[in-house]
């Protein structure tokens, strides 16, 4: 089962990569948590939570909206029991200030059920991920 969720959250990095929106909202649970709080970059309106499909809409505008560029590149997918972790590092130029911006190796914990995304949770770091979800790194 745990391939399956790995394989997922694979197909979902694939599917942003392509700005696939209706694949990437597809492959999450309409009640989706979407935890940005422990990660200042993520708390972009203030809530640092988003619920449902509607959260999830509402935060990737206002994240495209802030950046005249973002891209992310997916450096791993960890298979951690019943979650799998991803470490990924963000580089974006503001689309107000036209500074570059990098931010590396911070790390999401992807809760699936019944072949949907119910949560993530994103940290700061690999390791705090690891921990968050009882991995070893």
């Amino acid at each position: 089962m745990s391939a399956d969720h790995v394989q997922l959250v694979q197909r979902l990095y694939d599917a942003i990569a392509k700005h696939d929106s209706d694949t990437v909202l597809g492959l999450y649970d309409p009640h989706v948590v979407c935890d940005y709080s422990r990660v200042g970059w993520g708390d972009l309106t203030g809530d640092g939570v988003y619920y449902g499909h509607d959260g999830l809409r509402a935060v990737y505008r206002d994240w495209y909206e802030a950046w005249d560029e973002y891209e992310e590149e997916l450096e791993e997918l960890i298979d951690a029991d019943d979650r799998v972790i991803s470490v990924v590092t963000g580089r974006a130029r503001g689309r107000a200030s036209g500074v570059a911006v990098e931010n590396a190796h911070h790390a999401g914990v992807w809760t699936i059920q019944d072949g949907k995304i119910i949560r993530v949770v994103w940290f700061p770091s690999r390791q705090e991920a690891l921990d968050a979800a009882g991995g070893e790194g």
